[in-house]
């Protein structure tokens, strides 16, 4: 019963974080557009983060966040077992 459960939660989890990461990646701008419940934007205010350096911290974390979950599917479909 688990893993009929866990496995499509895990999916929906992994689509909704990398969606969001590609878009912190991509534009910060339209990542302080997105729906406040799925950008998690935390204490980041539009007018701070959206040009300059934050945008650029923005876009590193995208970064980061996407290439942990490319880690951890190459880890888990391809690891050492």
């Amino acid at each position: 019963m688990n893993r009929i459960l866990g496995w499509p939660l895990v999916a929906a989890t992994a689509l909704v974080v990398g969606a969001n990461a590609l878009y912190m990646l991509i534009s910060p701008r339209a990542w302080f557009r997105l729906p406040r419940w799925i950008r998690a934007e935390g204490s980041l205010t539009e007018e701070k983060y959206s040009t300059g350096w934050g945008a650029l911290q923005v876009r590193l974390t995208g970064a980061l966040t996407l290439a942990l979950i490319g880690w951890v599917i190459y880890e888990h479909f391809f690891g050492r077992r």
